[in-house]
């Protein structure tokens, strides 16, 4: 058994497989065949789209958290609607003759490099934002769908760092809890956890080798227990549920008996 540490964003315990979130990096044609107002319609369109999802999250979020919750869909409409954000793509595209996809991506990279590299780690964290809204434009743009990560059945998912969109499009039947990477407990997303009752921890340091093994997140004491043994199974589950404390969010996978 071994134990790594992080951040925990709610305190909760869950217990399942581990199963490490593998997102689609592909290289982007930079140059397009087609006229630059070709590719700038193509952006539009997209743009639409997007807005229409985001404008579908908000509505289920404010039915099921809340509208203050909710409102961090209300941002990335406005973020995708930008004068910056905008003028930044059309521009690449009319003066570079690139894709739309490839200038949404080099536009939202210098947007969150400018965020990251900002003193307030409030500010820091809307890096995230940003990655999220170019992330669907590009999606978007290439035609695919949402990949299903617990196609296998429920999991705790890994992933370098979870976006506030990516949390909507899990489904919480089979979600048992996030694991970031990296990521931030003051970002849109861990506020997100925090409504949905979602066990999750940030800054935890795990190698991918261990998808697929069982581990334990207990959230009060901020440690993820990896292939845990069932003596430790039986104390946590004494301490914390003969001791008081809330179990899980519901969704979690039984401790074996």
């Amino acid at each position: 058994m071994i134990v790594a540490e992080g951040k925990s964003i709610l305190d909760q315990v869950s217990y399942g497989r581990l199963r490490f979130l593998r997102r689609r990096h592909p290289e982007l044609a930079e140059y397009s065949s087609r006229t630059s107002e070709e590719e700038c319609d193509r952006f539009r369109t997209a743009q639409g789209r997007a807005v229409l999802e985001l404008e579908a999250f908000y509505d289920r979020a404010s039915r099921q958290v809340g509208m203050e919750i909710a409102s961090v869909f209300l941002v990335h409409s406005m973020l995708l609607e930008d004068r910056d954000f905008v003028d930044t793509v059309l521009t690449t595209i009319r003066d570079r003759g690139t894709t739309a996809e490839f200038a949404v991506k080099t536009t939202g990279e210098r947007l969150a490099a400018a965020f990251s590299a900002m003193d307030s780690l409030y500010m820091q964290a809307r890096a995230a934002d940003i990655r999220d809204i170019a992330r669907r434009m590009v999606r978007l743009l290439l035609g695919w769908h949402p990949l299903d990560p617990m196609r296998g059945g429920p999991a705790i998912l890994v992933a370098d760092e979870f976006l506030p969109s990516e949390v909507m499009d899990l489904d919480n039947r089979k979600l048992l809890g996030l694991i970031a990477r990296q990521g931030s407990v003051d970002s849109h997303t861990a506020m997100l956890l925090r409504a949905y009752r979602i066990p999750a921890m940030a800054e935890v340091d795990l190698d991918p080798c261990w998808d697929g093994h069982r581990a334990l997140l207990d959230g009060f004491d901020h440690r993820l227990y990896l292939d845990p043994d069932g003596e430790l199974l039986d104390a946590l589950r004494v301490k914390y549920q003969d001791g008081g404390k809330p179990v899980g969010c519901g969704v979690a996978e039984p401790m074996p008996l």
